[in-house]
């Protein structure tokens, strides 16, 4: 599923349902993070997999549920190589401070995975979804949706 510019993108991610949001930026190691191409972009949505396999594996134990989250990969910012931006939603029986230890310890787990900065203080989400789409336009190669590693809640 490709949207075609950045507001169809807005739109899309301003869709999901989530009420106890926390925000994250995944840095990788350096081989990753200043990589280039389509492998590159693919070593990441491999580690973002491992990562909430391994993030549902604590969660939830044995059962099928999926944490709703969205995640957008892009190039530049501070870290001047290739991140991650993904809103998460806290699961009901966990607390804040506990379940950000749990994201924390399972990020570091991946292959890939070297840093992880979070906020649970999120309170203008439609400007926080703008602000994930700002790369987002046909021509950059540089930035997309993780399709793949997004999960909604109908």
């Amino acid at each position: 599923m490709k949207h075609t510019n950045k507001n169809d993108n807005k739109l899309w991610l301003n869709g999901f349902a989530i009420t106890r949001p926390i925000y994250l930026t995944l840095g990788f190691n350096d081989y990753v993070k200043f990589g280039d191409g389509e492998k590159t972009k693919e070593r990441m949505k491999k580690n973002h997999k491992h990562f909430f396999n391994e993030i549902h594996r604590q969660v939830y134990k044995k059962s099928k549920k999926k944490i709703p989250r969205y995640v957008v990969i892009e190039r530049g910012g501070k870290t001047g190589g290739f991140h991650s931006h993904s809103l998460v939603e806290t699961p009901e029986h966990l607390s804040t401070a506990r379940y950000l230890k749990k994201l924390e310890q399972s990020w570091l787990k991946t292959k890939d995975g070297v840093s992880l900065d979070t906020d649970s203080n999120v309170y203008d989400r439609k400007g926080l979804d703008g602000y994930n789409t700002k790369q987002l336009f046909p021509k950059n190669t540089n930035a997309e949706v993780d399709f793949m590693n997004c999960h909604r809640t109908l």
